[in-house]
């Protein structure tokens, strides 16, 4: 997938995008996670569409509940090949 679509679309990542996604996924999460995952994806993206998402979900781990954190690990490794 083209690098500079995902680009796009997660700068225009917002709150209820996130909540309702995750709620999709079976996962309710908190603002507060759902801040955080937009501001970190927002502040990385191009180092995470570089190979270094992992690190990025790694470094956010001890701000997430342990049933997100293994949430984001899921689907991190789900949707990775669209940016490998």
């Amino acid at each position: 997938m083209n690098k500079s679509l995902i680009k796009a679309y997660a700068m225009k990542l917002d709150l209820e995008k996130v909540k309702n996604f995750a709620r999709n996924e079976g996962l309710e999460i908190t603002d507060e996670e759902a801040n955080l995952f937009i501001e970190t994806v927002k502040e990385n993206i191009d180092y995470i569409l570089d190979g270094h998402g992992l690190e990025v979900i790694e470094s956010k781990r001890n701000k997430l509940s342990e049933r997100t954190y293994d949430k984001l690990l899921e689907l991190f490794n789900e949707y990775k090949k669209f940016i490998d």
